[in-house]
């Protein structure tokens, strides 16, 4: 996408896209090369992509530019353009946007993609809507402030519920990422047993260690869940670590609740009904909204639309300077050109004259660009016809 000025939101969220309709984006986004125009963020409720894009991009530009083709298969995703998606941004990385409303995971995710993407290169309008983004979730993260509650902890109350004794309970984590070390913290505190699996097995031992749990690695999950109550599945393991034949061998000796929290899922389509499985996955989890305050969401909702306000607002005055920039060096290279034309035909003109010339010219410019100037400052919106009409974006080589 060339000419980008501003960002473009590209959204499935639990509330509006099926969780098979997630698992395929979340696959499809992650074998795209990454490029300096967009990030894509997938969690457990939601894929979205994040690009700089033209204030008139369409889905279809996107979904493009991408490598992908439009289809039936993007129905119930969000599209929006402009202030809209920056306000959009700036809701996710507050946890305005989520089901555990206020939760603070989704701004870990946010600045770990941004971190990427400004190691490998990103487009300087995406950079500045990121870094604004975090900033607005620091201030309105202080402003809520941290009531512990997570997915991890939805999981958690899900997967308990279920069971009759907790406290002599044992409890199988795989996954030692954030949702997993969420999800394990909670559960320490009450079961009686707790096994945190994970393929990097000292990745496993060091979440293991804080919370007086054991670590394993993957190739003792068989054994591992024969002694489970309990599994809370935050691996992405896209249906291949837990398996029809391993889950049912399993569910043969007594029941097993199992909590997949994992998206793309980590248990095997064909092994989520199996007899003495309760299986649940993200989508089953409730959503929380008593954590906060309606008056304190209240509150972070005004601030995001206001925030998404002035960011714009500072993005069209930019784009304006750059507009300024662009027409004042094109007026030069066409005033220089016409004066070396000039002064060609006039090199009889004695030294005096020929300043008396050059002055005229460059009086001649200045008085032409300053209109055109102060009303590009007083509106900014207006620097994209400027540049159409002067042709700023044009091949420079050719003749004023």
């Amino acid at each position: 996408m060339a000419g980008t000025e501003g960002l473009a939101v590209f959204a499935l969220h639990q509330r509006t896209a099926s969780l098979g309709l997630r698992e395929r984006a979340a696959i499809r986004l992650a074998s795209i090369p990454a490029q300096r125009h967009f990030v894509a963020l997938s969690s457990c409720h939601r894929v979205e992509i994040y690009a700089a894009a033209p204030a008139d991009a369409s889905l279809d530009d996107l979904v493009g530019s991408l490598g992908v083709r439009p289809g039936s298969d993007i129905t119930g995703a969000r599209w929006c353009v402009g202030e809209d998606a920056v306000r959009h941004l700036f809701r996710v990385a507050a946890g305005l946007d989520s089901v555990v409303v206020g939760e603070g995971q989704i701004a870990g995710q946010i600045r770990r993609l941004h971190a990427e993407a400004r190691e490998r290169g990103i487009d300087p309008v995406l950079d500045r809507a990121l870094r604004r983004a975090l900033a607005v979730a620091r201030e309105l993260r202080a402003m809520i402030g941290s009531h512990g509650r997570s997915v991890g902890s939805l999981a958690v109350d899900e997967a308990l519920s279920h069971v009759p004794d907790p406290a002599t309970a044992t409890a199988l984590v795989i996954g030692a990422g954030e949702i997993g070390k969420l999800s394990a913290r909670a559960l320490a505190r009450r079961v009686g047993h707790l096994v945190i699996a994970n393929r990097d097995a000292d990745r496993a031992r060091a979440l293991a260690g804080g919370i007086a749990a054991r670590a394993v690695g993957l190739d003792a999950l068989a054994r591992e869940i024969t002694a489970a109550d309990v599994v809370i599945s935050a691996a992405d393991t896209r249906g291949s670590l837990l398996t029809r034949d391993l889950l049912a061998a399993r569910c043969a000796r007594r029941p097993l609740v199992l909590i997949d929290i994992a998206v793309p899922r980590s248990v095997a389509e064909d092994a989520r009904d199996l007899p003495g499985l309760l299986y649940r996955d993200v989508d089953h989890l409730a959503a929380e909204r008593a954590a906060v305050s309606p008056e304190l969401v209240e509150r972070a909702e005004a601030r995001c639309a206001d925030e998404a306000r002035a960011f714009m607002a500072d993005l069209r005055s930019r784009t304006a300077a750059d507009t300024i920039r662009a027409l004042r060096q094109r007026a030069e290279d066409v005033r220089r050109r016409q004066l070396d034309r000039a002064l060609r035909k006039l090199a009889h003109l004695p030294e005096r004259d020929r300043r008396v010339v050059e002055g005229l010219a460059s009086s001649l410019v200045g008085a032409i660009v300053h209109e055109p100037t102060v009303a590009l400052r007083g509106s900014p919106e207006r620097a994209e016809a400027a540049r159409a009409l002067f042709r700023l974006d044009a091949d420079r080589g050719v003749e004023a």
